[in-house]
């Protein structure tokens, strides 16, 4: 199996194991000071995954390709639909055992946590096109000191043509806030 394609391991020895805070207003509990937003592309398998000062976010249904996860994002208002056909995507997210934000907490899914778009959108402008901004954004608003992207690309279609701008947007607010950013 090539390496980046085994899917999470949940006993990953660089593991986190962070606890959700406050669930209704999106607070994880933050142990480390860098994060590795990861997306699909490519270069996700340069990600961090055996580093343990890094955490690592996931997006939707990513887990089936990356070794390591600490925090997941599927804040899709219609995120258990048009999943992989034969993948179980709820059941994924129910067993998880990590912080899931989503756009609102979901009973089904104990570690859901509402995604806090006041606070994010309070740190400069409700200015959001993508998961990837929103992510970037919430992890200026949780206090990382260094946001590193891998496996984000933003090169095709709406990616390229709506997306972009508004993911170099947040991160030029997390340069401005002295946020180191690794690309």
């Amino acid at each position: 199996v090539p390496a980046g394609t085994e899917g999470v391991n949940p006993d990953h020895p660089c593991a986190s194991k962070l606890r959700v805070l406050d669930a209704e207003a999106g607070l994880v509990e933050r142990t480390r000071d860098k994060i590795a937003i990861v997306g699909y592309a490519a270069t996700r398998v340069q990600a961090p995954f055996d580093d343990p000062s890094y955490d690592i976010l996931g997006l939707n249904q990513l887990y089936r390709f990356i070794p390591r996860v600490d925090i997941w994002t599927d804040i899709h208002v219609n995120w258990n639909e048009d999943n992989v056909e034969g993948t179980d995507h709820e059941g994924w997210l129910k067993q998880c055992g990590i912080p899931v934000l989503m756009t609102e907490r979901v009973a089904t899914i104990p570690t859901s946590v509402r995604f806090p778009i006041e606070a994010v959108a309070g740190l400069a402008v409700d200015y959001f096109t993508s998961t990837i901004a929103l992510m970037v954004a919430w992890a200026i608003h949780q206090g990382y000191r260094e946001i590193a992207l891998y496996g984000i690309d933003l090169v095709v279609g709406t990616e390229y043509e709506v997306q972009k701008a508004c993911a170099e947007f947040w991160l030029g607010v997390a340069h401005g806030r002295d946020v180191a950013i690794r690309l």
